[in-house]
């Protein structure tokens, strides 16, 4: 079991509350110690009494320093009944600097993990007291193996370009966990508003943002009783002591107190029909770049969320087509919205939310040892040394956790099968997830390695020797298609269906038992799955857009979702091992298109494909032009290869960019005569037409990228395609 000392800024704060929960979760033993405050009995944590390292207070930064001074000199007694733990978090910059001293203490081999949700203002500072706080970030983050954020803004802000902290960064969201069953019931059927009752907006979670309230306030009273807001959570008086007899004195303005958080959310948030996703403090820099909790906890409950456009909280819903974006914060900007808000509009919204897939907001046992498996892999001694100390991911039940119920999945045997090369970074929290799925299915886990030359291989062996259902196999032709005949050869003929997992993506908790259930209900010989395609920097965001596009994708299913339906193709995801067996498995000369290659197969031969919609995958797309065209080159000759293999011709949505490579080495003929160039500047004028369309309709400012993107992905396909056409044609005529 991992043991974690988790040093915290406020130990009255609900989040430090969730964190816990979420670590023990995964399985990790929590020692919490910190600083206060102030009192807030529902941040408490049954079972867990916190070491407190001395009181500190908002917007008092030196009071704040002194109390670090103070518990760093004090350190070795206040943990004098701790025993050295595994791996130290440091919530925060005071808490970072309490770390590094206890790093030191117990012996100065044990990681350090340095937590930040916030990017605090003076930290953004350019002037000399910026840089001295930086470099004291810097000093006391020396030994952080890891940084823990929530919002990739945060990343592309302010880690990556500015702080002195140089680690691999983790991003994990501010989502709800699913503590009991009412976090998990579908939003569908949430209370709509009534004839003559006020539109209510929710402004819930840590109420700091004097901006905000003042606009609510005036906003509400320009609507005379039409809406109403509602506040709930700690207010901060240090940012406004007034508050109290501010919200007295507003008479269409209302604060409730406290809640806690899972248990209280559906409560406050059915109370409400949307939710004030907007905030202000430090305007322009942390709160233009955090994805606040208010966010998830209102989304997962159907409310209607309000942000304001150009921040990540905007770019995140816009991605998502939900929420509604104000263009300026303004009471005429509001008053404009809800003029015109009626209530099948307002029904149109919140359904929208609402069937969004619940894994957006939700964090369940699967992400919570997830984050565990991550964080052991920090302590390498400990991994390498085996035995009954070695760290391994786990799943307990503490009370109040709620288990899956057995379903059609533990009623038929499914091998899952994981082609990986050189996936250290990504291996052992995806084991981690799908290992809780074991618990429910008649299941083993195969990793077919091609000869990682990173730790892949350790970490595999590692858990395979706590977990006998996790089995590491050797693929010596390195290719995913090699990787899965080898394992269904060996392992095949004692299970029913082949699931295969692909390492670098990202599942549902549920993702292999949606896809037992879908084959046993449709007797599909073969279920495939849509992708969701996310990306992270620049380059890859425009890239997901394009590819989730049609610019992108030309309409495939496959990469759009669609409902239900029997299909010719789609990303591979279950299949019957006899069907599987029937056609010969993957053709090992492809290293591209093979699962193209094998539908085609699957479907001559008279056996069904199943396209889901009752589950899908993330994709993570290549985040350089010169990785993205490799892919596509790759994409290009493999269904080129099927077609000279099969005869089988392209469809449309194919054919159009094969004529991308022809028409640009036309263009060349305009020095001859100028309308060569023609069809060539066609393609390109339509490609970022369609990419300034995609900005200006999706509100989406990566779209002029996306067309950059979608035009890489067009020319390397084309490239790749006639490429291995014309290689044939002279095999041919040489043979």
């Amino acid at each position: 079991m991992l043991k974690v000392l988790y040093l915290v800024h406020d130990l009255a704060d609900p989040a430090v509350r969730r964190r816990v929960l979420m670590l023990r979760e995964g399985g990790a033993e929590v020692v919490l110690a910190g600083f206060r405050r102030g009192e807030n009995r529902l941040a408490e944590v049954h079972g867990v009494t916190p070491i407190e390292l001395g009181r500190t207070a908002d917007a008092k930064f030196a009071q704040r320093v002194s109390a670090v001074a103070r518990a760093t000199a004090g350190l070795k007694t206040l943990l004098r009944n701790v025993e050295k733990p595994d791996l130290v978090i440091g919530r925060n910059l005071e808490a970072l600097a309490v770390a590094h001293k206890a790093n030191a203490l117990f012996g100065g081999n044990v990681p350090v993990v340095y937590e930040c949700l916030d990017i605090h203002r003076l930290l953004l500072r350019d002037d000399m007291v910026g840089k001295a706080i930086r470099r004291a970030e810097a000093y006391f983050g020396k030994h952080a193996k890891l940084i823990l954020t929530s919002s990739p803004a945060f990343i592309e802000n302010y880690f990556n370009p500015r702080s002195g902290v140089k680690a691999e960064t983790l991003l994990i969201e501010n989502k709800v966990i699913s503590l009991d069953e009412a976090a998990i019931q579908p939003a569908f059927g949430r209370p709509l508003k009534q004839p003559g009752e006020a539109w209510k907006i929710g402004w819930f979670g840590a109420l700091r943002c004097r901006k905000s309230l003042g606009l609510l306030a005036d906003f509400s009273r320009r609507m005379e009783g039409r809406v109403e807001i509602v506040l709930r959570g700690r207010p901060a008086y240090s940012e406004f002591d007034d508050f109290d007899t501010f919200v007295r004195d507003e008479p269409y303005l209302r604060f409730e107190g406290a809640y806690r958080n899972p248990e209280d959310l559906r409560a406050i948030y059915d109370g409400v029909h949307f939710s004030w996703a907007i905030d202000f403090f430090e305007e322009g820099l942390n709160s233009s770049w955090l994805l606040p909790n208010r966010l998830y906890e209102g989304c997962l409950y159907g409310t209607v969320p309000i942000a304001l456009e150009g921040t990540q909280t905007a770019r995140f819903l816009e991605s998502r087509d939900i929420g509604l974006g104000l263009s300026e914060a303004t009471v005429s900007q509001l008053e404009h919205l809800f003029e015109s808000m009626t209530g099948d509009r307002y029904r149109a919204l919140s359904e929208a939310v609402a069937a969004t897939d619940r894994k957006t907001w939700l964090a369940d046992r699967s992400d919570c040892a997830a984050l565990v498996a991550s964080l052991s892999r920090l302590v390498p001694a400990t991994a390498e040394r085996g035995g009954a100390d070695a760290i391994t991911p786990i799943s307990v039940s503490p009370e109040g956790w709620t288990t899956m119920k057995p379903d059609v999945g533990a009623s038929v045997s499914s091998l899952i099968v994981i082609p990986c090369l050189n996936e250290e970074k990504h291996i052992e929290a995806l084991l981690a997830k799908l290992s809780l799925e074991l618990d429910h299915m008649n299941a083993r886990i195969v990793v077919a390695d091609g000869g990682s030359k990173d730790a892949t291989r350790d970490i595999v062996a590692r858990i395979s020797a706590a977990d006998p259902r996790i089995v590491l196999l050797h693929n010596p032709r390195r290719i995913q298609s090699a990787a899965i005949n080898l394992a269904v050869q060996t392992f095949g003929r004692d299970y029913e269906y082949m699931i295969r997992i692909d390492a670098h993506g990202d599942y549902p908790a549920d993702y292999c038992r949606r896809l037992v259930q879908e084959a046993v209900l449709t007797q599909a010989d073969s279920v495939v799955v849509a992708m969701e395609t996310v990306g992270f920097g620049v380059f890859q965001k425009a890239t997901a857009f394009a590819q989730n596009s049609k610019l992108g994708n030309g309409g495939s299913k496959h990469r759009e979702g669609a409902k239900g339906h029997w299909a010719d193709h789609g990303h591979h995801a279950l299949m019957r091992i006899a069907a599987f067996d029937a056609v010969g498995g993957y053709d090992e000369t492809f290293s591209h298109n093979e699962d193209a290659e094998l539908d085609y197969r699957l479907k001559q031969a008279g056996f069904g494909i199943w396209m889901t919609d009752k589950t899908r995958m993330t994709y993570y797309p290549r985040s350089t032009i010169p990785t993205l065209f490799r892919q596509y080159l790759g994409y290009g000759r493999g269904r080129a290869k099927n077609i000279l293999k099969h005869g089988s011709m392209p469809n449309l949505r194919q054919m159009l960019p094969l004529l991308v490579v022809p028409v640009f080495i036309g263009a060349f003929l305009a020095v001859l005569n100028w309308a060569a160039v023609i069809p060539f500047s066609l393609w390109a004028v339509a490609c970022v037409g369609y990419g300034f369309w995609m900005a200006i309709g999706h509100r989406n400012p990566y779209g002029p990228l996306a067309a950059v993107s979608a035009m890489v992905m067009h020319f390397a396909w084309s490239a790749g395609f006639w490429m291995e056409l014309l290689n044939f044609r002279g095999r041919k005529v040489s043979s």
